[in-house]
């Protein structure tokens, strides 16, 4: 005998409301796919005071640091480069590819002004560094300085 269970609305329509979040997501994902590629990869950024200096830490995975160019200048710090693809790919199929490569540019507005000839800049492990001490006085109008 079947066995019977009350009627409860809100569950009816909380069924409902999940199958149209599904039918959703099954019809926009080649849309959202789409728009990953063809959006502008820029690098993830951290901006910080240590004592007299402001610090710039920027993640370039895949970037070398052959491919990377910053200019300090007023009161910015502009990154640029370029990730490359590692291999040329002929007569792959590919299930997905996510990965950026081409150019890139981020441009970094600092909190207070800084010596921009006094930066200096590492890279290691895919992570740029740039360190600046904040300005005591007005200098240079701009300055292009290369990752140690």
């Amino acid at each position: 005998m079947a066995r019977l269970v009350p009627w409860d609305p809100w569950r009816e329509l909380q069924e409902l409301e999940e199958s149209i979040d599904r039918l959703l997501s099954r019809l926009t994902r080649p849309f959202r796919e789409e728009r990953q590629r063809l959006v502008p990869w820029f690098p993830a950024v951290d901006v910080l005071e240590e004592g007299d200096n402001i610090v710039v830490r920027a993640d370039l995975p895949g970037v070398s640091k052959e491919n990377v160019r910053i200019l300090v200048s007023d009161e910015e710090i502009t990154i640029t480069g370029e990730i490359k693809r590692e291999e040329e790919v002929k007569g792959k199929n590919y299930y997905r590819s996510e990965r950026a490569y081409g150019s890139f540019s981020r441009t970094i507005p600092l909190p207070v002004p800084v010596e921009r000839d006094k930066a200096k800049a590492t890279f290691k492990d895919g992570v740029l560094e740039i360190v600046v001490p904040k300005a005591k006085g007005p200098g240079p109008n701009q300055v292009e300085i290369r990752p140690e």
